[in-house]
């Protein structure tokens, strides 16, 4: 029996991207990776990361991406990944604002709509 079946909800997976040049990401990064995420460490292209790694990640309509990385970066993922359904659905912003504060964020497949 399929767990909508029994009421129970569908189990999400999660990709978590992380940035290896800063601690706070790296910490986030392990701290998910203990509670069950798949880890990737960000590249200088994100356009490859997008197409090589994360897209195939994200394929299922059951999966999500986050991560805890500057603007720039959730802002490039965030936009390859509308391109197929997914949207923004959380985001918080580091209290140390400036060039290299980051962001935490979470991307999750748009609802289906019916009737």
């Amino acid at each position: 029996m399929a767990a909508r079946e029994t009421g129970q909800p569908l189990k999400t997976s999660l990709t978590i991207v992380f940035d290896e040049r800063r601690a706070d990401s790296r910490a986030f990064a392990l701290r998910a990776r203990m509670a069950g995420a798949c880890i990737v460490p960000l590249n200088d292209d994100i356009g490859a990361l997008w197409f090589r790694t994360l897209l195939p990640a994200a394929g299922s309509g059951r999966s999500a991406l986050g991560g805890l990385t500057t603007h720039a970066d959730a802002f490039l993922i965030a936009r390859f990944a509308s391109g197929i359904g997914m949207r923004m659905t959380r985001r918080a912003i580091d209290a140390r604002r400036g060039p290299g504060a980051l962001v935490a964020w979470r991307l999750d497949h748009a609802p289906v709509q019916t009737g």
